[in-house]
Parts: structure tokens; sequence; C-alpha cells
């Protein structure tokens, strides 16, 4: 089977305020074994960050060397897709491939997504191997939950086989390709995904869906594996629960809430919130960590119920 000729790759990042992981991850890319007569273009979309970002990347694009260009665009609008969005706007190559500013690349990370989409003729999108490393250590709470949790964390392995994607088994949005010309015509939905310090995703996802719907097929890549570094702020209760609020928010989004009763969902979050705090002194993890989830998942609920609910008022 012949599939499509590569020639040049748009390698797309977000980012806000994560200097030091950006770092790492913009070396491991350029680093990353380069196809010859493939040529790659670094977009980097920082969104308002405060912490030296910007110094830090008109400097690097100024030593990246020649094997690899950096683009670095301002978005003064926050939030994840609207960042996006822009790299999209500015990508020219065949091939768009999005990671996260957390990320460390493999060596062969490029090379193998550009063997596989040789020969794939059939596919659009393409996704691979998401795996969580904890630099601190991984909290024992979590790894006694890990099957419920491993979703925070972006972990996402779908086999060593190749596979086509559907509805219910896709990629998550740190390692995915796309064909340029198709992402262009499916920009990501601004109302969806991460703002600041909310953690409400889905928005790839929501991608994915709409080019399945409209005939597009996708292929997942065994090989073409990411390593996605978790800081200790990460893997801290807080940020779990914070990440359940998210998902919360993203059932009422795509019409999958529990229900629509405002106060009972509100009770339901106050509930559960309660049992979490008190059970945690004295039961074990799987016990209290599902409250905790299921009181995250109740609150965003509420709050994007409240949140229409005041905006169509």
């Amino acid at each position: 089977m012949t599939g499509r000729v590569v020639r040049h790759v748009d390698i797309a990042i977000c980012t806000w305020n994560r200097r030091a992981m950006l770092s790492n991850a913009l070396d491991s890319i350029c680093r990353m074994r380069i196809p010859a007569g493939v040529t790659v273009n670094v977009i980097v979309v920082d969104n308002n960050s405060t912490d030296g970002t910007a110094e830090f990347l008109q400097q690097f694009a100024l030593t990246a060397g020649d094997r690899i260009s950096i683009k670095v665009l301002q978005e003064s609008q926050q939030g994840h897709t609207v960042c996006r969005n822009r790299a999209i706007e500015s990508a020219s190559g065949d091939l768009m491939l999005w990671t996260d500013d957390d990320i460390i690349a493999s060596e062969d990370w490029l090379s193998r997504y550009l063997e596989f989409v040789s020969d794939d003729a059939e596919s659009s999108f393409w996704g691979s191997v998401i795996e969580p490393e904890f630099p601190g250590g991984m909290p024992t709470w979590i790894s006694e939950n890990w099957n419920e949790l491993k979703g925070c964390f972006a972990d996402r392995d779908l086999g060593g086989e190749p596979l086509c994607f559907n509805e219910d088994r896709l990629p998550y949005g740190a390692n995915f390709g796309i064909l340029t010309e198709v992402q262009k015509k499916y920009p990501f939905d601004s109302l969806l995904g991460r703002r600041g310090d909310a953690v409400m995703g889905e928005d790839e996802f929501d991608l994915f869906r709409r080019l399945l719907d409209d005939g597009y097929s996708g292929a997942w890549v065994p090989q073409a594996r990411i390593g996605h570094q978790i800081p200790v702020s990460r893997s801290s209760q807080k940020y779990v629960y914070d990440y359940f609020v998210g998902q919360g928010r993203a059932l009422i989004a795509n019409n999958k809430g529990w229900h629509q009763e405002l106060e009972k969902m509100k009770a339901e979050s106050q509930s559960e919130l309660r049992k979490y705090k008190l059970k945690r002194w004295f039961r074990k993890s799987r016990v209290w960590v599902s409250h905790m989830i299921r009181s995250g998942l109740a609150r965003g609920q509420w709050e994007a119920m409240r949140d229409d609910k005041t905006s169509q008022s």
C-alpha cells in the first residue's frame, strides 16, 4: 500500500507558565531523528505566561540549530483550544503533530509517525502511546487506584498492534498527528479545553468524533511513544479533584449529565465531598477516592448547569 509523502511537519505545542518543563520538551524534540528530505517547524503558542517563558523562547529559537525551526506565537485570549486554533492558522506543512509542554519525545517519535503515514493511504489522523512518568514518585493512593485515575495523567496505550479508531477508542491530545489540510477544515471547539488552572479537556475527543462522523478514519501507531512528566503539583488530591470537576463540566457540554436537577446535583457534590474528607482518615484509599471522584464530577455538572442557567436569565 502506498501512503502519503510527507516533506514538511509542523509540531504544535501550547504553553502557559511551565518554562522549565517546556525547556525539557523542546530539548527532546531537538534531539529527534529527522529523516532525510523532511523539514520540521515547531510552533509554540505562549498563552500569557508570566514566568519568563517568552524570554526563554526568544533565546531558544536563536540557539535551536538548523535541523528544526522554532516559531513562537503569542496568544492573549486565555484558553488551550484558542491557542490550538492559533497554531492551526500558522501551520503550512503536510502533517501536524500535536503534543504538550510537559512531554519527553523519544528519539524516533517523528520517524515512527512518518514510517506509518507513508504506508497508510486511508487514514487522516493518528495517535500513539503516552507514558506518565513521576519524577518525584507516585503517591501510594494514586497507584492503588490507577485504573480510575490514569486519565488524570493522560496515560494512553491501546496496545502493540495497529488498529482503527472509533468513537470510544481514540488517542489523547498530547500525542497525535493529523493531515494539515484536514486540520485546517476542523478547528477545535473554543468552548472546550483548559483555561488557565481550570482542568476541562474533551477538546481533542470532540475533534476526533467530528472527523469520524464526517467519514474520515484514524489509526493507532504503536511505536511513536512519548513520556509525560507529572510534577508533584499534579499528583495531589486537589489536582485530581479539579480534574474531575472539569470532567463533570464536559459531561454537561456533551449532553451526558446525570440529570437536570440543579439543587440535587449540588447536594450530591457536597455529600460526596463530606464523605471523602471524613473517610480518607480511616478507610482504604479505594473507598475515599471513589467519593472524591463522584464529588468532583457532580460539582462540575452543578457549576456548568448553574452557569448555563445564569446566562439564560
